[in-house]
């Protein structure tokens, strides 16, 4: 009985050891080298990070800038990078993602970064609306009409 409990003890630190080196690993791994690939500067904010409940209309708003964000970049690319973006949105990859493999040249680099700040001014003043809406649902209430008397 002790035997088997040792064995089931063994495999199990194992297979922990396992996991914990290839969690490693998998941190380690190189980023791009950035003198043959440039990367994209991306803008994190906390709102990105965040649960939001957007209103129907403020989707649709979204989803017509990205749809407008889209076309702008497409003008832009040769037809072998554009075929290219086309089947990585469709397979829904991230843009920075498809925007680092087309290998675009710095004219290319710059015009794209251009409408990636556009697009993400427009999801912003989209957002922005939205708080605004919820900070007046939370309980202020605008101040009434008539004064208070005493």
């Amino acid at each position: 009985m002790s035997i088997n409990s040792i064995k089931r003890l063994s495999v199990l630190s194992t297979i922990f050891a396992f996991a914990t080196i290839s969690h490693g690993l998998v941190l380690a791994a190189p980023l791009p080298n950035s003198a043959t690939t440039p990367a994209l500067k991306t803008q994190t904010s906390p709102v990105a990070h965040q649960s939001i409940k957007l209103t129907k209309q403020q989707r649709l708003q979204i989803q017509l800038a990205r749809q407008q964000r889209d076309k702008d970049i497409e003008t832009l690319l040769n037809p072998s990078q554009d075929t290219k973006f086309k089947a990585a949105l469709q397979s829904r990859q991230r843009i920075r993602t498809v925007l680092t493999s087309l290998n675009l040249s710095p004219t290319q680099h710059k015009q794209v970064e251009s409408i990636l700040q556009t697009y993400s001014l427009q999801v912003k003043k989209i957002l922005s609306s939205q708080a605004s809406q919820t900070t007046n649902s939370v309980g202020i209430t605008s101040p009434t009409s008539q004064p208070i008397t005493k």
